[in-house]
């Protein structure tokens, strides 16, 4: 089975939830592959039969869709890859009656004209290698992305100033990572901070699911803690994490 090496920064939540966005897709299209952190999280491993990154991704119309949403802010979609969709919901509540907090889009934004947008920037043509690394100047994100909320503390965190757009946006990030918290979530430590474990070993999407979130005793991973910061009317974004402990492995409790 093919194998398709990304470099990433692990301390940068975005890019590893974009790295499990890309199992997740590709499991859409492929079933049976593997994934996994190797160089101590620095790399991300996956050996699948599906095409890296995903081509022709896009988002079933609300037309298709069963029931309407009272509000559009909160709406749940469908990302399609190939002739498959996952369901994205990861901003609402467990009973879908309301945001959760992993939530980070807040005042006039909607979810389906962002990732819309989102997808019209992506060049299905970027070697695998570059898909953490491709960026547009464009004020349309989720703040996954850390480096992109990073630049924009230096401009000021108002989403209405124009001086934002000159903030980078990496859309392959932002969709992927979209696409990961689905099922891929964090563990909450406090209201404003989470946790995620790297996996150093390969599993199948299922086992790297729990891992992500929980791992158990034995399995080797990395650990980090990133917060959640509010940038003003509703606007939340992703932090860069700290590494959450220095042991590689997971003991028993």
């Amino acid at each position: 089975m093919p194998e398709h090496r990304l470099r990433l920064a692990p301390h940068n939540p975005g890019q590893f939830f974009a790295c499990c966005g890309l199992f997740e897709l590709s499991e859409l299209a492929a079933p049976g592959g593997e994934a996994w952190f190797a160089e101590e999280g620095q790399k991300f491993v996956i050996s699948t039969e599906a095409r890296v990154p995903p081509a022709a991704l896009s988002l079933v119309p609300r037309a298709d869709e069963q029931g309407h949403p009272t509000d559009l802010g909160l709406e749940p979609l469908l990302l399609k890859v190939g002739d498959r969709a996952l369901a994205l919901n990861w901003w609402l509540n467990e009973t879908f009656t309301d945001k959760s907090r992993l939530k980070t889009h807040g005042g006039p934004q909607k979810p389906r004209e962002m990732l819309a947008k989102l997808l019209e920037l992506l060049d299905p043509e970027t070697p695998p290698e570059g898909v953490l690394q491709v960026s547009e100047f464009t004020t349309t994100r989720f703040g996954l992305d850390a480096r992109s909320a990073w630049e924009a503390i230096d401009f000021g965190y108002s989403p209405n100033d124009e001086v934002l757009k000159n903030a980078r946006t990496f859309p392959w990030v932002e969709v992927l990572a979209a696409a990961g918290l689905q099922g891929f979530r964090p563990r909450e430590e406090s209201r404003s901070q989470y946790r995620y474990s790297a996996w150093l070993t390969p599993l199948s999407l299922a086992a790297a699911r729990a891992a992500c979130a929980c791992p158990w005793g034995g399995l080797p991973t990395r650990s980090f803690c990133f917060e959640i910061a509010v940038r003003g009317q509703g606007y939340k974004t992703f932090l860069f994490a700290e590494g959450a402990d220095d042991v590689r492995t997971t003991l028993p409790l």
